[in-house]
């Protein structure tokens, strides 16, 4: 029987909350095996906020207010905003393709079928940089459309029989208005008026950050791997360096994991599948995992011995609640990578069962250590790779960012 999901009677907030949790399942990237992806988040979120790595061009943070001030322009009821704005996103992927260009564009192929258009997607965003001034979701916008453009203040005027007059605007007065032919002709390349608008946001409302150093003083060529390599990185204020030192750290820590997991599985994999000439190259992966071990361990004993008290005081700083067993789990694989020689790492029995007990503990009788079934769906390399914090997606947009103020 498949999984379905049921929509209670929820608040606005709460769907769109649950839309964010939803996402994680589509992104690429962000494969959770062992559990920690709060703490990843949580660095993310500090170093790039408001981003995610279903965004993919800086344009659509200018693309979505446009429509919105086009439906307020035309007066449409609240009760058909959503529709109105469904269509007009949808409209919009044909002139992005006619413009020439594919890489980015939000259902490109799903077309009709797209779950998630540009609005929900870049909602986090406008609320975060502050284009949309309510600091609201999304959800809550649609339901007060009609007061809100009408001038209303729609929150005092839902405890209050008489209609109170709101000077805020829905948003931002300075945001620069879509070219004269949008949105019959779109393209992501932004105008300098729109680059400064965008980097002007950043710089006030994610003041402190990496994502807001690097709009002001980064290159129009960021590093292309990790953002710890960048050069204009490394000159940001030290608040920003401890934080991506702590980001850059804990990643290499934590490779391990997911290394050792797909190892296990190997194993797993070989010895009830050892004989199934359909499966042998799976099998091949053992001496594969055992090869990439051995390289991290090497990494990761160049380093200072992890300490995970500096990531837990830093998810306390940003209100991040750390699980107790998330918290052991992590303590316990950073103790005994200092206490055992890097070279034994592949075989220490307490390793593996910290590995074995994690996936047991997040996935109960669906473990695939445990699970026949479902270590059949092992596609021989889940979870693995270097956590890049929304690196990808980010890059492309500070790229379109600095390519419009060059305009």
């Amino acid at each position: 029987m498949s999984a379905t999901l049921t929509w209670l009677d929820l608040t606005a907030s709460d769907r769109d909350r649950m839309r964010q949790v939803l996402d994680l399942f589509k992104e690429q990237g962000t494969v959770d095996e062992m559990g920690l992806g709060s703490l990843r988040n949580a660095l993310s979120e500090a170093l790039f906020p408001g981003t995610s790595t279903i965004q993919t061009r800086l344009r659509y943070a200018l693309f979505v207010p446009w429509i919105y001030r086009q439906l307020e322009a035309r007066r449409v009821a609240a009760s058909d905003v959503s529709a109105q704005l469904q269509k007009a996103e949808l409209d919009l992927i044909g002139p992005l393709l006619e413009n020439g260009t594919s890489q980015g564009v939000i259902g490109e192929k799903a077309r009709g079928s797209l779950s998630r258009r540009p609005s929900s997607v870049y909602w986090t965003v406008l609320v975060r940089w502050g284009l949309f001034m309510h600091e609201r979701p999304q959800g809550w916008y649609h339901t007060h459309f009609t007061g809100l453009v009408r001038g209303y203040s729609a929150e005092a005027a839902t405890d209050d029989p008489g209609i109170v007059e709101t000077r805020q605007p829905n948003w931002h007065p300075r945001m620069p208005g879509p070219p004269a032919t949008f949105p019959q002709e779109a393209s992501f390349d932004l105008t300098r008026k729109e680059a400064e608008f965008l980097r002007g946001r950043l710089e006030e409302r994610c003041a402190g950050t990496l994502l807001a150093w690097l709009a002001r003083e980064g290159s129009d060529a960021p590093a292309d791997g990790c953002f710890w390599d960048d050069s204009a990185a490394g000159h940001a204020q030290s608040d920003i360096r401890d934080k991506i030192e702590l980001a850059r750290r804990f990643s290499l820590h934590v490779e391990g994991m997911a290394l050792l997991y797909n190892l296990l599985l190997a194993e797993r994999f070989h010895t009830e599948h050892g004989g199934d000439d359909a499966y042998i190259d799976r099998c091949k992966q053992v001496d594969r995992y055992r090869q990439e071990i051995a390289e991290w361990a090497a990494k990761e004993a160049a380093e200072d011995s992890h300490d995970p008290r500096h990531l837990w005081s830093f998810a306390a700083s940003r209100k991040v609640r750390v699980p107790g067993p998330q918290r052991l789990f992590v303590e316990t694989w950073s103790k005994r990578l200092a206490d055992i020689d890097p070279d034994t790492i592949p075989d220490d029995l307490e390793l593996r069962n910290l590995i074995e007990t994690r996936e047991r503990q997040l996935k109960g009788p669906r473990a695939r250590l445990h699970n026949a079934a479902r270590l059949l769906d092992w596609n021989s390399r889940v979870g693995v790779g270097r956590m890049d914090f929304r690196w990808g997606r980010v890059r492309r947009m500070l790229l379109d960012l600095q390519q419009g103020l060059a305009a």
